[in-house]
């Protein structure tokens, strides 16, 4: 048998590591001195060893690696693991892609992928003006008390416009509820009056095909400096005077 240091180097780690691996009942001496509280391995447990430390390797966690020793499905953990690796993979390939596209265009837009939580919203459908039914929508939801402090946007393709709330809120035959599902965005900002959104779109369009990523849902326009008269109550920071202050992010859905 060895003691802790001499078995740690014949298997390839530190004797803290082994230490450890004790401690949470991954990998455990053969024997522990009592007097002492010395641990001794044996050559017989490096396979045991070499199979903590080839799925250590491969990413996974102890404690997972912990359920594998005591018995767990070992086919099922690498199956996931493999999942997850390749996710991981095409999240650097994406990343490789926008690399590329940046150093095409040094000038180019500066587009971010970011997840998108659910998000409960009051909705309108508008057939009139954006300012003038989001005042509509914006005042309703006042009234009910349930305005949330996010942002409030559009689906321009859908003709809807929607205003954050902190849950449902009371329907009319204009006014709706809904939760905008959880998703991963290509997003990009653009500063200054609505004009310009259109060339801030047809970058985003253009950068997304670059990339090679599918559209899945359809764009949210989301108003992040706006105009908005003092009596909507709008949470304060989202509310500007000058149209060159207005910021504005369009999203768009991809996979």
């Amino acid at each position: 048998m060895f003691r802790i240091g001499s078995f740690a180097r014949l298997g390839g780690l530190s004797a803290k590591q082994l230490r450890a691996y004790d401690e949470l009942g991954i990998f455990r001496p053969v024997w522990v001195d009592p007097s002492n509280d010395y641990r001794y391995y044996s050559p017989a447990q490096l396979p045991e060893l070499r199979r903590i430390l080839a799925l250590r390797e491969l990413g996974l966690p102890l404690d997972e690696i912990g359920c594998l020793v005591a018995g767990g499905d070992l086919r099922e953990a690498l199956e996931r693991r493999r999942a997850e690796l390749e996710r991981e993979r095409q999240r650097a390939e994406e990343r490789l892609r926008a690399l590329d596209i940046s150093i095409a265009d040094e000038r180019g837009p500066d587009v971010v992928l970011r997840p998108v939580a659910v998000e409960p919203v009051a909705v309108m459908h508008v057939a009139q003006p954006v300012d003038t039914a989001l005042y509509e929508l914006e005042s309703h939801v006042r009234d009910a008390g349930r305005r949330a402090p996010r942002p409030p946007g559009a689906i321009p393709s859908e003709r809807e416009i929607f205003v954050p709330v902190t849950g449902p809120i009371p329907t009319t035959d204009r006014i709706g509820y809904r939760r905008l599902p959880a998703v991963r965005v290509a997003s990009i900002i653009h500063r200054g009056a609505y004009e310009g959104v259109a060339d801030a779109r047809r970058a985003l369009l253009r950068w997304v095909e670059s990339a090679g990523l599918a559209t899945v849902a359809p764009m949210r326009t989301i108003y992040l400096q706006f105009g908005a008269e003092a009596e909507l109550r709008v949470p304060p920071g989202y509310v500007v005077d000058q149209a060159a202050d207005f910021v504005t992010e369009l999203q768009l859905p991809v996979a």
